[in-house]
């Protein structure tokens, strides 16, 4: 669907570990977020006001009944993006604002 910026992991049954992803579609809304387990295919629509990572969680934990070792984690590639863009979106404010001036 898009790129994982987030994954929830949990140990099922004989310690198998499952997934859910949270994946970002940039062709749509800039922060439209999707969840996806790498699994099932389990996809929820997200016009709730329930949080995101608690369906996550809920939903391995009632569908593959993967409580233990439960970790969240960025994806290492989007983590890393957004420390590059935001200081680069900082210059160009102080450049916008510098060239207004004058």
């Amino acid at each position: 669907m898009g790129a994982a910026i987030r994954h929830f992991t949990a140990i099922g049954p004989g310690d198998r570990v499952f997934t859910v992803n949270i994946e970002r579609d940039f062709r749509y809304d800039p922060y439209r977020d999707f969840l996806v387990c790498a699994h099932c295919g389990w996809s929820p629509s997200l016009l709730t006001t329930r949080r995101i990572d608690a369906m996550a969680w809920e939903h391995l934990a009632d569908a593959h009944d993967a409580s233990r070792g439960r970790a969240g984690q960025e994806n290492e590639s989007f983590r890393r993006a957004r420390w590059v863009v935001l200081p680069l979106c900082a210059v160009l404010v102080v450049a916008l604002l510098v060239f207004l001036r004058s």
